[in-house]
């Protein structure tokens, strides 16, 4: 029974990815069930992680699609880190606030890679563009401090498609937010290393959203009370519940406000 059990979730993992040849891998299929990760997020603290309400500015398709309907097709790409916040299944969390909205999400990864690898000729195209997304997400601990690599994806991206793009800054890796050395590095402007700057000041020249995933991540965990490793399933990336931190801070990051409370809102302005 065990042997034929396994065999049957390996079928299963085999139709859900697909190898991109190069190492590479290109994932449609969510990995989790939404039963699934409401059951591990109970085990939790509760995240609390309130996003810029100006972020919706520069993702205008994401935004019509999510409170319209029709299909958001979303690009994940980046490294095993990214690959850790894909498997959160963020995705499902968002279909159910917005039930008129189908979520397809494609997940292109590579080990410890970044823009300055998927910038080169024929790469843009078969991890990204080859989906039709409507969203791209940039992210993930891979990218060799090289902004210009990034700016060069994001490029190659506006050439073919007007797809939303969104920049997000890396989590887990060796990282040790309780550190208040770390800590200050991550939350304090004034402390921000180059990269950090370099990547909000990208978001802003090419007109994307951005989303500093290290600094809520790195909150929560300070604010948790718990060991880093109840969150890591080795010193680099997330376990199940450290997922769970990345994709309840997507979910957030894309929940636009209830449209009954806003409505209660201004009447009793």
């Amino acid at each position: 029974m065990i042997r034929r059990v396994t065999i049957v979730l390996i079928i299963i993992l085999s139709a859900a990815v697909t190898s991109a040849n190069d190492d590479g891998f290109i994932i449609r299929k969510n990995q989790r069930t939404l039963e699934q990760i409401d059951g591990i997020y109970k085990q939790m603290p509760s995240i609390c992680y309130t996003p810029s309400p100006e972020r919706w500015e520069n993702l205008p398709c994401t935004k019509k699609l999510l409170t319209n309907g029709g299909t958001l097709r979303i690009v994940m790409l980046g490294d095993s880190v990214v690959n850790d916040t894909s498997r959160s299944c963020w995705n499902l969390l968002i279909e159910k606030r917005y039930p008129k909205c189908k979520i397809e999400k494609t997940t292109s990864v590579r080990g410890s890679t970044g823009c300055w690898w998927y910038k080169e000729p024929g790469r843009v195209k078969k991890f990204v563009l080859d989906h039709k997304p409507s969203l791209v997400m940039i992210g993930g601990i891979s990218h060799r401090g090289d902004i210009d690599s990034i700016r060069d994806v994001i490029r190659q991206i506006r050439t073919i498609s007007d797809a939303d793009i969104l920049l997000m800054t890396g989590a887990f890796g060796n990282v040790d937010p309780r550190d208040d050395g770390q800590w200050r590095r991550i939350s304090k402007r004034e402390h921000y290393g180059e990269y950090r700057k370099g990547l909000e000041e990208l978001a802003s020249e090419t007109v994307a959203a951005f989303l500093d995933m290290e600094a809520a991540w790195a909150g929560y965990i300070r604010g948790s009370g718990k060991d880093l490793d109840c969150f890591k399933r080795d010193p680099i990336h997330a376990n199940e519940r450290g997922e769970q931190i990345l994709g309840r801070i997507l979910e957030s990051y894309f929940s636009l406000p209830d449209p009954d409370a806003a409505s209660s809102e201004e009447q009793a302005g």
